[in-house]
């Protein structure tokens, strides 16, 4: 797929804002609050690299010349998961396991786009914020595989009167 480097600046823009949504709604249904936590951890994470790529987006904007063409192998795939994380989150019987999926697909996705842009950076400056965005996102799935992995080893735990009796029944007495 051919784009302008602006446009998947913004693409990747949206994408972060999605996955933020995402993440965030997530918080809202699960029952564990350490998983609650680290799902508004990747939620302010994914804000945070909205931020970075709109500031390198603005510098793609004011820069002189036409914006050139770049060829972005991964580009198709991760339009794809961001309409796929988009749908999911909007359904009103949200589908935890869905989510996760797509979450976690859409990480290492991100991380693919952004060693691809890292590529085309025009500083060494631009290619050091863009691999360490691809590392944050691998980092990001490997959170979610581990509360994935959680939440199907333990199902049960994500039903609101079981987990509500588990934390009555936790004594913290010691």
């Amino acid at each position: 797929m051919e784009v302008t480097d602006r446009e998947v600046f913004e693409i990747a823009a949206n994408a972060e804002i999605r996955a933020k949504e995402a993440y965030e709604k997530l918080a809202s249904v699960v029952k564990s609050d350490i998983i609650r936590d680290e799902l508004l951890f990747l939620a302010r994470e994914e804000d945070k690299h909205r931020k970075i790529i709109e500031k390198m987006a603005e510098r793609f904007q004011s820069g002189e010349g036409e914006p050139k063409k770049v060829e972005i192998d991964v580009m198709a795939e991760f339009k794809v998961i961001a309409e796929k994380m988009a749908e999911a989150i909007k359904k009103p019987d949200l589908n935890l396991d869905e989510v996760y999926e797509i979450a976690m697909e859409a990480e290492l996705v991100s991380e693919k786009l952004y060693n691809e842009l890292a590529g085309y950076a025009a500083t060494e400056k631009t290619k050091t914020v863009l691999n360490m965005l691809a590392d944050m996102e691998r980092n990001h799935y490997t959170i979610l595989k581990r509360q994935y992995d959680y939440i199907t080893r333990y199902p049960d735990i994500y039903k609101e009167e079981f987990y509500d009796q588990l934390m009555k029944d936790i004594n913290f007495n010691f």
